[in-house]
């Protein structure tokens, strides 16, 4: 009894013992496939895309903290990456899709690396390389003659043609796959869908619009298909009567920048307040085109970016000035001009300006005291810019000066005195301009007296055109003033410029 007694007693011993426990934790695991990327030779312009899959074959759920490229050289859009951003978590087992594209512009290798950032403690940043490289091949672009076509008004049951030019400015063939209008107005006479256009080729599609009524305008998409790489698909605005719903864009100028000037003066053109009203989300950017009008008969100014947004424009001389703003919408449909005038008058109350009809030719104006020498230290000229003139002759400045043709130049004289002063041009230098017309204006307090013209045949020649004697200080409303037009061409050599304290 006692050995089976034993017998029994051992197992109840083991069965009351401390259990063996063993806990395994649910930890996510990170694949990712292809491990690798390489989009291989791709033509520049062209697309490929590739899928990426993220696996979890952990066993606990995998969060995701991003996913982002990482371009070698910060090259925009050569790679883009494309997947769903509400991807925050991934369970155990499962899988997630991410897609990439490879767009080269040039004709280089290009690299970049996939970076996912996540909760698995073995690789918290998994990163995927990826290669490509751009090569040279025949290529199209597409090219629009315009991007849309205004009928205007047309009679109910009439109808208007119209027409624009798909053109391939590429190298390669440009098959036109298709072109999609919705029914209704507007309909296609020539239609170049399935036919390819050659390289430097072109293909007039025109399009007719009939209205059956009296309605107030139409306006309509006209969508074209093609094998362009990089713009598969363009569209052209077609728009009837008075457009119809469509809102044509607004431009808008702040002419007060144009108040109160005096020349000469640099101003900055503001045309920040026109508007898009189709671009509802505002997604796209206005073309601007700036245009002077009008400009006086001695200014030689224009824009020098006809095409920003806030362009510089040299107000060179005084006279009445026309500046316009045209802007264009994304779809090329243009606005209405908008316009600013302006009297732009001088402070000062003598004010001469001097512009001639060639370049290649270096004219200087000269205003002398009476009583005193061209070329000498009393002379207002470009040697002397500011003579030192006794106070009672005023204070003069010479503002401009040009040296390759056509002017304009200009001296003022602020509060000029009991003084004759004798207006001169002189043909300083002749590098092929030849005989020239030059043109003085005269402004007598604010206001312009005259304007003459006289032919010079060539260098070393000068015009006396003649002198205006003030008879005592000009008051803010009136100056005493008479002017002697003298009008003679004679030889006049150059000279060294003065030396003057």
């Amino acid at each position: 009894m006692r050995f089976s007694s034993l017998l029994f007693a051992v197992p109840f011993a083991l069965s009351c013992g401390e259990p063996d426990t063993k806990i395994v934790a649910l930890s996510p695991d990170i694949v990712v496939a292809p491990g690798e990327i390489d989009f291989g030779s791709i033509v520049k312009l062209y697309t490929v895309k590739t899928d990426v899959q993220i696996l979890n074959t952990g066993r606990g759920t995998l969060d995701i903290e991003s996913i982002e490229l990482e371009v070698a050289g910060e090259r925009d859009g050569i790679f883009l990456l494309e997947f769903d951003e509400e991807l925050t978590d991934i369970g155990p087992g499962g899988s997630a899709e991410v897609q990439l594209s490879f767009t080269p512009q040039q004709s280089v290798p290009y690299r970049a690396r996939l970076l996912i950032t996540s909760d698995d403690e073995d690789q918290p940043v998994l990163a995927v390389n990826i290669d490509g490289s751009g090569i040279t091949g025949s290529t199209p672009d597409i090219a629009l003659s315009s991007s849309s076509v205004d009928f205007g008004m047309v009679d109910g049951g009439e109808t208007a043609s119209g027409y624009f030019t798909i053109e391939n400015v590429g190298d390669g063939d440009l098959s036109i796959l298709g072109l999609d209008l919705e029914e209704g107005p507007f309909s296609l006479v020539t239609d170049p869908s399935g036919q390819a256009i050659s390289g430097g080729g072109d293909f007039t599609v025109i399009v007719e619009y009939t209205p059956e009524g009296e309605e107030d305008g139409h306006a309509a998409d006209l969508t074209i298909r093609s094998t362009d790489p990089d713009e598969p698909e363009v569209n052209v605005v077609l728009l009837g009567g008075n457009g119809g719903d469509y809102e044509a864009p607004i431009a808008d100028i702040d002419c007060s920048v144009l108040a109160g000037l005096t020349p000469p003066r640099t101003i900055v053109m503001d045309g920040r307040l026109s508007d898009d009203p189709e671009d509802t989300l505002d997604e796209h950017e206005l073309t601007f085109e700036w245009e002077l009008t009008q400009r006086p008969e001695l200014s030689r100014t224009y824009f020098m970016s006809p095409n920003q947004e806030v362009p510089e424009l040299f107000i060179d001389v005084a006279g009445v000035y026309e500046v316009q703003l045209t802007v264009t919408d994304f779809n090329g449909v243009e606005s209405e001009p908008a316009k600013c005038e302006a009297n732009i008058v001088p402070d000062e109350q003598l004010y001469i300006a001097l512009s001639w009809d060639t370049g290649e030719s270096d004219l200087d104006l000269h205003l002398v005291p009476g009583g005193n020498a061209m070329w000498g230290c009393m002379d207002c000229f470009f040697c002397n810019p500011i003579p030192f003139w006794p106070l009672e002759w005023g204070i003069p400045i010479y503002a401009l000066d040009n040296t390759s043709g056509y002017g304009p130049e200009n001296i003022n004289v602020m509060n000029p005195g009991d003084q004759s002063y004798y207006i001169r041009t002189h043909y300083y230098s002749n590098h092929g301009g030849g005989s020239t017309n030059a043109t003085i204006s005269i402004y007598v307090n604010r206001s312009l007296f005259g304007t003459y013209t006289k032919e010079i045949s060539g260098a070393s020649q000068r015009w006396k055109l003649g002198y205006i004697t003030f008879d005592g200080p000009c008051d803010e409303e009136s100056c005493d003033f008479t002017f002697t037009e003298e009008d003679v061409v004679e030889p006049y050599g150059s000279r060294r410029c003065p030396e003057c304290d």
